[in-house]
């Protein structure tokens, strides 16, 4: 019959005593046992000098239930229970507890998190103009995922050195463009959390804006604008967040099907009136370094050969 081990109510913490002789030294460790069974009579108490049971034999204590003062010879650092009952019944060895630290309030451990909470693709540095590199969200959600805390977390947060807040969701939404800073803290259920996190980004969900001129105003009538191959077709892109990666042209001919994208440079208005032999439409987009791209800007292009 296996005999369960009673609570063990901590009287003092720890103190410190003269014991054995004069020349050694012992620690004093007091606190009650109180059996949860009629049947149990008595404690057997083991001091160990390390955790490494099998390379040593243990001091043995014996006790009755109530109050106990606990000894501990100089040397030993480690020291357990079990109940016994009636006719010798003996229960389970509890486990091993220190000396220094029985009856005291373990600190919960700072546990490393990954610092970084998402894939490395989802926070991206772009250069600017001076040379330093911004942090880009790369999606409208940030996921928080710790490598060395279980499931079960929480994560206390603020934004922009708003109100603290407390989720279980590790799915964090930036629907805006802006400026953020994000702090946050994960906690698991035994209260280990790592040390506080902070990431400054910056949110660009919106695609550049171009406008298609031309170098000289063309001649206009009600329905249609006439130009001349030696008049050159102006675009002018902008962008107010990761700035623009690109300017990007493709072209239909009367007849034909749309063409790849191309990337629109100098030599582009070279080649704009010969691309096809009669009518076409071009097509102008721009995108932006973190690949938002507008909405398509059109022109029709239509032959005459009519002359005054």
């Amino acid at each position: 019959m296996n005999v369960r081990l009673c609570k063990l109510k901590i009287v003092c913490l720890l103190c410190f005593s003269f014991g054995f002789s004069n020349s050694l030294i012992s620690k004093q460790i007091q606190f009650t046992l109180v059996p949860d069974r009629e049947d149990i009579i008595q404690y057997e108490l083991e001091l160990w000098k390390s955790d490494q049971m099998d390379s040593e034999i243990p001091f043995r204590v014996l006790s009755n239930p109530g109050p106990i003062n606990l000894f501990i010879p100089d040397g030993y650092e480690y020291f357990r229970i079990r109940a016994v009952a009636k006719r010798k019944v003996r229960g389970y060895w509890t486990e091993l507890y220190e000396v220094n630290s029985f009856g005291k309030k373990p600190k919960a451990r700072e546990t490393a998190v990954a610092k970084v909470p998402v894939k490395t693709d989802v926070l991206v540095p772009i250069q600017t103009k001076d040379g330093n590199s911004e942090l880009f969200l790369t999606s409208k959600q940030i996921t928080i995922v710790p490598t060395t805390i279980t499931k079960q977390f929480k994560v206390r947060y603020r934004v922009n050195g708003g109100i603290w807040q407390t989720t279980q969701s590790p799915h964090m939404d930036f629907p805006k463009d802006g400026n953020y800073r994000l702090e946050y803290k994960v906690t698991n259920e035994l209260g280990v959390s790592d040390g506080m996190q902070i990431w400054e980004f910056k949110v660009d969900q919106t695609p550049p804006e171009s406008k298609l001129s031309f170098q000289n105003p063309p001649f206009s009538t009600k329905q249609t604008n006439f130009v001349s191959p030696n008049n050159r077709l102006v675009i002018q892109s902008k962008d107010l967040g990761s700035g623009i990666g690109s300017i990007r042209y493709r072209y239909v001919c009367d007849g034909g099907s749309l063409s790849e994208y191309l990337i629109w440079n100098e030599e582009s208005n070279k080649e704009l009136y010969s691309i096809c032999p009669g009518n076409f439409r071009l097509e102008v987009s721009a995108i932006d370094r973190l690949g938002n791209e507008e909405i398509p800007k059109t022109i029709d292009f239509k032959r005459t050969s009519k002359v005054p």
